[in-house]
């Protein structure tokens, strides 16, 4: 499959991928063939790419780590839990320790090796929150969490963001350098809101309360909103991967590329050094599709993952099948 910009379709197209609103429900089903019209329909969303099957196809294996269908199912669960709530009647959100306790188990069986495909999509709070619980639960695995700490890491993970249900401001894919200082407060305000919300839920451990209240502090006392800078490990994680797959999303802030995402996490003054060499050695610096220039001027598509984040599996093109944007895509060479 190939990934293109929507304004690259010509019509007739097949996707290789199903297309989503934010709230996860399908816009267009895989399988579906494009029609010229769409295209206005899909920018007026906000949807920029697509997949496209190609001959390919039934070469690539893309490695998302949980199957997409899994993720969608805790997206709709989370979303149901939370879409319900009311500040400080807090009895619906005991669900999420089922929830925490699911997607925990489910990341521990798990042996994956091979660096994991990230996807570069529109914001969407309960997918985002998915997908950072996702990744805090790697990075529990790496620091040799029990389950009990990992069920704790998943809990506060699925309510750092609650806050954001409080807030009457834009929060997808909005570019700080241009709201008002007023709509900044209202943005960052939700970190306080979740805590005072959750503070005397005895069923909540402390660790997830910290998690909600200090997942935008950074190590360099420069995040929110009390500037400190010794954290648990815990706090930590979801820090750094709240950060990564905000950017890659658009969730209070601007929607970067997965680059912009690791070059931020990067930052050893800001973010754990250590979490963050471990979650670059386990992200796809070239996704499954991805049409590369080698060294020595031919061109090919990624077809499958190693452990290397930097060496896939690679199918060489003949000329006639080179997309244009191949040409803009960097050099490397594979072993």
């Amino acid at each position: 499959m190939r990934k293109y910009r929507i304004s690259e379709l010509t019509g007739n197209e097949i996707l290789a991928q199903s297309v989503y609103l934010e709230n996860g429900q399908v816009l267009l089903e895989k399988g579906t063939s494009i029609d010229k019209s769409y295209k206005e329909s899909l920018i007026a969303l906000n949807i920029q790419d697509v997949f496209i099957q190609d001959k390919y196809e039934l070469y690539e294996k893309p490695n998302f780590y949980l199957e997409k269908k899994r993720i969608i199912k805790f997206q709709k669960e989370l979303e149901e839990i939370l879409a319900h709530h009311v500040y400080k009647e807090n009895e619906r959100l005991k669900k999420l320790q089922g929830l925490a306790e699911k997607i925990t188990g489910e990341v521990c069986q798990i042996e994956n090796k091979k660096v994991i495909d990230m996807e570069e999509r529109m914001g969407n709070l309960y997918q985002h929150i998915i997908y950072t619980t996702i990744w805090c639960l790697i990075l529990g695995k790496e620091y040799e969490f029990s389950k009990k700490q990992m069920e704790n890491l998943a809990l506060g993970a699925l309510l750092h963001d609650l806050g954001l249900c409080y807030t009457n401001v834009n929060y997808t894919d909005c570019h700080l350098e241009k709201m008002t200082p007023i709509e900044i407060f209202e943005l960052k305000k939700h970190t306080i809101l979740a805590y005072t919300a959750l503070e005397q839920e005895a069923w909540i451990p402390e660790i997830a309360k910290k998690m909600i209240l200090s997942h935008h502090e950074k190590m360099d006392g420069s995040g929110y909103p009390l500037k400190q800078k010794n954290q648990e490990t815990e706090c930590r994680i979801i820090q750094i991967c709240d950060t990564m797959d905000g950017i890659m999303c658009g969730m209070e802030q601007k929607r970067e590329s997965l680059s912009k995402a690791l070059e931020e996490i990067g930052d050893s003054h800001r973010y754990d050094a250590k979490m963050a060499e471990l979650l670059k050695n386990k992200i796809a610096r070239y996704p499954v599709g991805t049409q590369l220039q080698l060294e020595d001027g031919t061109c090919a598509v990624v077809i499958e993952q190693t452990e290397n984040p930097f060496q896939p599996k690679i199918i060489e093109l003949k000329v006639k099948e080179i997309h244009p944007r191949c040409l803009t895509e960097q050099v490397i060479h594979i072993f």
